[in-house]
């Protein structure tokens, strides 16, 4: 992926599974829900932005979900990630950012735009912190 603002770069972002957040009850998350989750995505009404970490108000936004696609053959969630800003991009082709962590609006959260399934909130990209799922590739953008 380049550092121009209409790129667009695809990312692995969630597997199914039991994981713990840092609020610390742990939840498990099926492939029909990841599925779901993906097929629920609206980017007109209820776009998730790419964050740094986990900020409480998903701001700023470094780039913006595209889209989310379920790949039923590898069992993860992909995003692709567009209108991404040039200087983010070159902190992620520099390995600043690694490993990223997605939110979800819960299924039954008042704030859920799409009300009885995960709904995809923000996509954190973390420095130094592990995150709750494991096993995801490493995030690189290509150069130039």
């Amino acid at each position: 992926m380049s550092g121009k603002p209409n790129a667009t770069v695809r990312i692995e972002v969630f597997r199914p599974g039991t994981f713990t957040p840092m609020e610390g009850q742990s939840i498990s998350y099926s492939a029909a829900d990841l599925k779901a989750a993906a097929d629920a995505y609206d980017k007109e009404t209820a776009p998730a932005p790419v964050v740094v970490g986990h900020p409480s108000t998903d701001a700023p936004a470094y780039a913006w979900a595209e889209a989310f696609e379920w790949d039923g053959i590898a069992e993860r969630l992909y995003a692709d990630v567009g209108d991404i800003n040039p200087s983010f991009a070159e902190a992620v082709r520099k390995g600043a950012y690694r490993k990223v962590s997605l939110s979800f609006h819960r299924p039954d959260s008042p704030a859920n735009p799409v009300p009885g399934a995960w709904y995809p909130k923000h996509i954190g990209f973390l420095g130094g912190a592990a995150p709750a799922v494991t096993g995801l590739k490493n995030v690189q953008f290509a150069a130039g």
